[in-house]
């Protein structure tokens, strides 16, 4: 009995569409969720016991499926499962009713298009505390968490001064090790920006005498081991010329002021971006995204605000498109309403 009812779960599982199986997985590596109630001394689920929970509370009911796990599913989860799960070949239960499943999922998709702006504005609080408070966003500090970037929009445009002004260290005012901190992270990052330049270099097999610009003018090779007669040959120096233009060419020109200042400005404006988009991988952004006190209360109900007369703009939309009565058909209202007032038996004396 017992290899015959895993068997059957088996064949349940392999028919099952992968956008389900997908989303089962999904819940069971989700640690937000309690999947059975369980004793202090009870061994924890493991992911393959709570995908089984999650299939087998599909295959119940699906409606009591989504009240339960519907607030753990993104969007492409609720697309996948308004595709596939509510299209089951099979029959639906009593209290299984499409319509209501299509309004869970609906809110569901509301709530986390609510969710993603709250968290968004949340970040954007907090990045300008972070700015007013100065260390996070410190030209250190971003030059270590991006020193490509860094490189490529700043490093490479300053001057050697600038440079060791940037990298200078207050020895009085830190300990030792903070010094040898220091000293690792700017060593880390040079070796990772002088990787990156190598495998960024272009890869030239050809010797260099194979260019034309290179080659050593005939009349020069044919006087050489020996000259016909006394002249002085005059040789082509255009090999020097050429490797010195090359080599200054490697080195990037330092623009204006004014340009240097964009770039930075553009730096800037792509870590502001980084941070709000949630790709800074050492930041706890779980104690942005879930702190209420981020929220901007002003903004909330500025937000409130125009989604209710954006509503009452819609009712009078709505309203001015109904057909208007003719000036005769009010008049002829007006008048009837006028002799019945006038007929009236409080005003008969």
């Amino acid at each position: 009995m017992t290899t015959g009812s895993s068997n059957s779960e088996a064949s349940d599982n392999t028919e099952l569409p992968d956008e389900l199986v997908c989303i089962f997985k999904s819940l069971a590596s989700n640690d937000k969720i309690i999947f059975k109630s369980q004793q202090i001394d009870d061994p924890e689920l493991m992911p393959a016991q709570k995908q089984e929970i999650a299939h087998n509370a599909f295959k119940r009911n699906r409606k009591n499926f989504l009240i339960r796990f519907g607030q753990y599913l993104n969007e492409s989860q609720i697309d996948d499962f308004l595709a596939v799960g509510l299209q089951s070949s099979e029959a639906f239960q009593p209290t299984e009713d499409f319509d209501d499943m299509c309004l869970l999922l609906e809110d569901f998709r509301r709530k986390l298009q609510t969710r993603s702006i709250c968290v968004k504005n949340r970040r954007y609080v907090a990045m300008r505390q972070l700015l007013d408070q100065g260390e996070y966003f410190s030209e250190h500090e971003m030059m270590q968490r991006a020193p490509e970037l860094y490189d490529e929009l700043v490093g490479q445009y300053m001057t050697e001064e600038e440079k060791k002004e940037r990298d200078s260290y207050d020895v009085r005012s830190t300990t030792f090790s903070g010094i040898l901190m220091h000293t690792l992270e700017q060593k880390q990052r040079d070796e990772l920006l002088e990787q990156v330049r190598e495998e960024t270099a272009p890869q030239t097999s050809e010797p260099a005498t194979t260019n034309p610009e290179f080659e050593v003018p005939a009349e020069c090779r044919k006087q050489w081991g020996g000259f016909d007669n006394d002249e002085p040959v005059a040789c082509s120096t255009s090999r020097a010329t050429t490797m010195n233009s090359i080599n200054n060419s490697a080195k990037p020109a330092c623009y204006y002021p004014g340009e240097r200042e964009l770039l930075r400005h553009e730096f800037m404006s792509i870590m502001k971006e980084r941070f709000i988009s949630g790709d800074d991988k050492d930041f706890d952004y779980t104690a942005v995204d879930e702190n209420a006190l981020l929220d901007d209360l002003k903004q909330i109900e500025q937000d409130e605000e125009d989604a209710y007369f954006e509503a009452s703009d819609n009712e009078e939309a709505t309203e001015s498109a109904k057909p208007v009565h003719s000036s005769e058909d009010s008049e002829d209202e007006l008048e009837v309403y006028m002799r019945h007032l006038h007929n009236h038996h409080s005003l008969q004396h």
